[in-house]
């Protein structure tokens, strides 16, 4: 995907904006601050490969998904493993991320309304500014590469769908595989994929591209599948932790996630020193003073009997206890799921980084445009816009069912940012008309051999125009939407 000479200056913003948090906040220097993912990349670099202590034992693992934790163990090797100068390369790798993060923003606008160029460059600013996906350049978690892969994911399917070609079929599936290793619960990003490439190619048409996507996104993910049944000795697609998750967000102790309220994260965030550095401190102190559900909801005896069977069983036997702490108060389960939709789309008051007035004024603010954006594009901009709502959803509710946390909505936030600036642009595109079919125009003399013209089949525009031309059969051009753009 090239990039374009206007493009620099959103892409060296988003990374110029990140580096400076990073280097002001200094949360390469907190310790403590890798969680899992820090604990596989040193066991990877200790040679005990793919593996962690979890839940009671410690050995092989597919309790987190591959790409990241090999990402950290990267920065490991060369900056020394857990070291704030290795933390710092991770980090500092993360800026650069955002910027590509900016860039397939504007492409996914451009894909969407190639006619808006003041849409893609407000859609990109959000992405490179927005003060959410600028934070998480600073922490060791997968959700910054989740975000940069679920929108390039997307974008490439507007790309299959307007296209027709199987090569850009296949970069979707890849880009979809890349995407399901970090995060298996992203793949639910497909429908809306395939919904992309129907509206450029129509459902017949469209039925080859999406089958490529799938397949080649299914091929993507398959050594690490066979690495887990190896390991596991069953099936195991990404991860192991269905049922562990689920119980975190659900068992009698749960708020619907994985944290734990306690008042002494009060304390801990009211000690925080002045300045930018010493709130992110504060905010530091305050998370691993809350700590995790399993530290008050499993006991040493818990622990004992976790450990003495197999991973998938410990994740199994959780399952299991968190649906009859369910079924013993009926009617709970539901409250969880409305509280977890309102920790999704608001505020997730369980994580003490939520409380800070920036994270909750600037997360609002994208919230409430994003929804304007959506309410007053217009019903072509919001069927053209459909194919990201619908991922949106997907993985929104995937959350509001099982558990949430501040950094599963951070993939969900460079499609906000395109929803926002449709808005602010005031775009508005027009939903096709249907279709026409006009006879070729006969000619009075015809070479030997010719017969009479077939019927040419066109779109007229909803805005009563002329006639729009049905695309080739190569699939150059849109065949079902042309896009029609005021703004």
């Amino acid at each position: 995907m090239p990039v374009r000479h206007g493009d620099w200056g959103v892409i060296v913003l988003a990374i110029a904006v990140r580096a400076v948090a990073i280097l002001v906040l200094q949360s390469h220097t907190v310790p403590n601050s890798t969680y899992e993912h820090g604990a596989i990349a040193a066991n990877l670099l200790a040679g005990r490969g793919f593996s962690i202590r979890f839940l009671g034992a410690e050995g092989p693992t597919s309790q987190q998904a591959p790409l990241y934790p090999f990402l950290v163990a990267g920065a490991y090797a060369l900056g020394g493993v857990a070291t704030p100068r290795a933390l710092l390369m991770l980090q500092m790798g993360q800026a650069a991320l955002g910027g590509m993060l900016a860039f397939v923003v504007l492409k996914l606008a451009r894909e969407v309304a190639p006619e808006s160029p003041r849409w893609a460059w407000l859609a990109g600013a959000i992405a490179a500014w927005h003060p959410t996906l600028v934070y998480a350049a600073t922490h060791v978690q997968a959700a910054l590469l989740a975000a940069t892969l679920l929108t390039a994911t997307v974008a490439s399917g507007f790309r299959a769908g307007r296209t027709g070609r199987g090569r850009d079929a296949v970069a979707t599936g890849m880009l979809l595989a890349a995407l399901t290793l970090t995060d298996p619960i992203l793949a639910l990003a497909l429908p809306g994929v395939g919904w992309a490439v129907v509206q450029g190619q129509g459902p017949r048409r469209a039925a080859r591209p999406v089958a490529l996507v799938a397949m080649t996104a299914a091929l993507g993910v398959t050594p690490w599948t066979v690495r887990n049944a190896l390991v596991h000795g069953e099936l195991v697609p990404i991860k192991s932790t269905f049922g562990y998750a689920f119980w975190q967000g659900n068992c009698a102790m749960s708020e619907g996630t994985d944290k734990v309220v306690r008042a002494s994260v009060e304390r801990a965030l009211r000690r925080g020193q002045g300045g930018l550095r010493g709130v992110n401190r504060a905010l530091w102190a305050a998370r691993h003073e809350a700590g995790y559900l399993d530290d008050i909801a499993l006991t040493a005896a818990d622990y004992r009997m976790l450990g003495s069977v197999p991973e998938l069983e410990r994740s199994r036997r959780l399952f299991r206890r968190a649906l009859d702490d369910l079924g013993a108060e009926p009617g709970r389960y539901l409250r969880l799921c409305l509280r977890r939709f309102r920790y999704f789309w608001l505020f997730d008051e369980t994580n003490p980084k939520t409380r800070n007035a920036l994270y909750r004024g600037s997360h609002l603010a994208l919230t409430v445009m994003a929804a304007l954006g959506w309410l007053l594009s217009g019903p072509g901009s919001r069927w053209r816009l459909g194919p990201t709502v619908l991922t949106a959803a997907l993985i929104a509710t995937f959350h509001t069912c099982t558990i949430v946390s501040a950094r599963f909505h951070i993939p969900l936030e460079p499609l906000m940012a395109l929803w926002a600036a449709a808005g602010i642009a005031g775009v508005r595109l027009h939903l096709p008309g249907p279709a026409v079919v006009q006879p070729r125009r006969q000619t009075t003399s015809k070479p030997s051999g010719s017969t009479t013209g077939s019927p040419k089949v066109t779109r007229t525009s909803s805005r009563g125009g002329p006639p729009e031309p049905r695309g080739d059969q190569e699939g150059r051009t849109t065949p079902v939407i042309r896009t029609l753009v005021n703004g």
